[in-house]
């Protein structure tokens, strides 16, 4: 199996799968998200950041290095993660602000609205991976 499509695979189950885990099973979601987004940074933060830039640079060697029909796609809609994971690094305050404004407004609304659209693309990403690669 192509690396190109376990990645697709993998990447869009977890973007799929985050709307029943974050939102259908009973739990307080927003209490959660908030603990995890602290107003300081957790420690846990920069390692899994730079776990998942080196997971995008991997990703980018595999490009260059073999000849896999379309897996610039899925090279490119994966790195995109990297902007959060810099933020992350660099700029985790902004990113910190940003969450907390959602979870006050309207109790969290729009991160479910969020949440939804990534199932959505996720679905996208994993019929594409299995249709293409």
């Amino acid at each position: 199996m192509s690396y190109f499509k376990i990645l697709g695979i993998a990447f869009g189950l977890a973007a799929m799968l985050k709307p029943f885990y974050m939102h259908l099973i009973p739990w307080d979601e927003n209490k959660f998200i908030a603990r995890a987004y602290s107003k300081e940074r957790p420690g846990w933060i920069v390692p899994v950041a730079i776990l998942g830039l080196l997971l995008v640079a991997f990703t980018w060697y595999k490009e260059v290095t073999t000849d896999v029909a379309y897996s610039m796609v899925i090279t490119i809609i994966f790195s995109l993660t990297a902007i959060k994971a810099l933020l992350f690094i660099f700029d985790y305050e902004k990113f910190q602000t940003w969450v907390a404004g959602m979870l006050v407004e309207k109790e969290g609304k729009k991160i479910v609205l969020i949440d939804i659209v990534a199932g959505v693309f996720g679905l996208i990403v994993i019929v594409a991976s299995l249709l293409v690669y």
